[in-house]
């Protein structure tokens, strides 16, 4: 099977990203279809143009030659994003249609109606850079040229996908842990060091066990922050190394933990997010509330400083959404904010997920699409401890949330929970009616171990995992680079395999093998 041509590298993107990471390129331009629930519950396409250096929209052209204007999307006021401008305009069903900026012209995709037969599966692909501990090359010197999200995006143009699903994380460069504070912003004899809130990111090997919740954490996108939110980290961590694939497919973007509003959340409402005034109704586009409580002025910052004391940090979580395509659903969760091994912004995703038991209510086959995993297998130190089998358990917040929003269970046209977040591959089958879990967060960022460690007598035999949030689980795990290629059925049900960045398989998988007794995971090794 081949989910892209030889996965080799496509030299023209490294050339273009070498330059921009130089600062010598000209002005570039981007383009894409993604998907969002109108105001009357179906699917909307729509195409973005992301511009730099531009003033005015480009237009859309269909295939019959008719020009469509595209219109501006609101800047956001955190972050530094004056040197790009984001269009949109809602794409044609079932034709192509073009973008020209300049003299580059970006044909786009064909949007379907119907189930996607072939869905291209990616997650946590940006690139750490200089990070303060285990820095990652992003140019290459330990990635053949281009770190692997770069490699992975060479898709074939005979063997196109129907869809494309990113399950969140764009951004490591522009998302560091701590910042160091200027007299300026503060007010305060001396810089201050700072850690960002990020709700706990408890899959990082290169950290002691944190719990970044509370009054003392900051959003690096206070006045006066050095390091905003800032369209070159976007430009450089996404949209260089995607720009094939952006163009090969429709895209279903995922938010993640990097894209919280404390984080790169402006950039991730401005550039992905598929709230648009296009779709009517509730789902206009948002923006990132102030980072600072109303009261604190530049230079003038209280002491000790507490920000969002007993208060909620502003991280603007969003709605849980409905794509309709054909016979299956995909409902698209906000985990952004959930925390891993502390209960975080419990009452919110209580309600969100009350929301997703109701779009399930109807019985069509859906798939959940979140970046952190409802149930994921990790190091004791770094999540709910299990005594008896010395696992660690990830995510408390959405586990105490579905175990309300559903009594009895989540039912069986749930077909499958998709998710990365964990920086490694793990796919967990159930000995229940449970949906099978996949996590591919292989897409590029720097990986973590595999857990459970695998039997050394066997090493691609399944791990039983008891108490795996009062069920057992049967559990695959790999730390290698990849992206999953899944073709659907008529019932939602889907077989896969998880393709590496050499072009080998990985992993095999099929939703129907996990059954009560089975013993088996949804996916097994190659």
């Amino acid at each position: 099977m081949r989910l892209f041509a030889g996965i080799v590298l496509f030299a023209g993107v490294v050339v273009l990203a070498l330059a921009m990471l130089a600062g010598a390129a000209p002005a570039a331009s981007f383009a894409f279809v993604l998907l969002g629930e109108g105001r009357d519950g179906q699917p909307v396409p729509m195409a973005r143009a992301v511009v730099e250096n531009a003033s005015t929209c480009p237009d859309l052209t269909l295939a019959s030659g008719q020009r469509q204007p595209m219109i501006p999307r609101g800047r956001p006021a955190l972050g530094q994003f004056g040197g790009v401008l984001v269009c949109e305009a809602r794409y044609p069903w079932d034709q192509p249609a073009s973008i020209t900026v300049g003299a580059t012209r970006h044909d786009l995709p064909v949007a379907r109606r119907g189930i996607p037969r072939r869905v291209v599966v990616l997650g946590d692909s940006g690139c750490r850079g200089q990070a303060e501990r285990r820095p990652q090359s992003c140019i290459g010197d330990g990635y053949d040229k281009i770190w692997p999200f770069g490699i992975l995006s060479r898709e074939s143009t005979e063997d196109r996908p129907d869809l494309i699903v990113h399950v969140g994380d764009y951004n490591y460069r522009g998302t560091p842990h701590f910042l160091e504070l200027p007299s300026s912003a503060t007010g305060y004899a001396r810089e201050v060091r700072i850690r960002v809130f990020d709700t706990g990111d408890l899959d990082d090997e290169d950290e002691n066990p944190s719990f970044p919740i509370g009054p003392g954490y900051f959003s690096q996108n206070v006045p006066g922050s050095p390091r905003l939110d800032n369209w070159p980290d976007w430009r450089d961590d996404f949209f260089i190394p995607s720009s094939r694939l952006l163009v090969t497919a429709p895209w279903v973007f995922t938010r993640g933990n990097h894209e919280l509003c404390s984080r790169a959340g402006p950039g991730w409402f401005y550039l992905l997010d598929s709230g648009s005034e296009l779709l009517g109704g509730a789902r206009g586009q948002a923006v990132c509330p102030p980072q600072l409580p109303a009261d604190w002025r530049p230079g003038h910052w209280p002491d000790p400083a507490l920000p969002f004391a007993g208060q909620t940090f502003p991280t603007l979580p969003t709605l849980p959404f409905r794509l309709k395509l054909g016979g299956l659903d995909l409902v698209v969760f906000d985990s952004s904010d959930a925390g891993d091994a502390l209960v975080y912004a419990r009452e919110h995703y209580v309600a969100q997920y009350a929301r997703v038991a109701a779009m399930l209510a109807d019985g069509t086959p859906t798939w959940l699409l979140t970046h952190r995993p409802i149930w994921g297998v990790v190091h004791p130190a770094k999540g709910i401890a299990s005594l008896d089998s010395g696992y660690g358990f990830i995510n408390l917040t959405q586990q105490l949330a579905v175990a309300t929003a559903f009594p009895d269970g989540m039912p069986p046209n749930l077909k499958t929970v998709i998710s990365g977040h964990m920086h490694r591959f793990q796919a967990t089958g159930f000995d229940g009616k449970r949906p099978p879990q996949l996590v591919v967060g292989t897409g590029g960022m720097e990986l973590s171990s595999s857990r459970p460690i695998p039997s050394p007598a066997d090493p691609k035999r399944p791990i039983r995992v008891p108490d795996l949030d009062g069920t057992v689980g049967f559990v695959v795990g790999l730390s290698d680079f990849g992206a999953m290629d899944m073709r659907v059925g008529d019932r939602g049900d889907w077989s896969s395999a998880l393709v590496g960045i050499g072009g080998q398989t990985l992993a095999i998988c099929d939703s129907r093998w996990p059954t009560r007794g089975s013993g088996r995971s949804v996916c097994a090794l190659k």
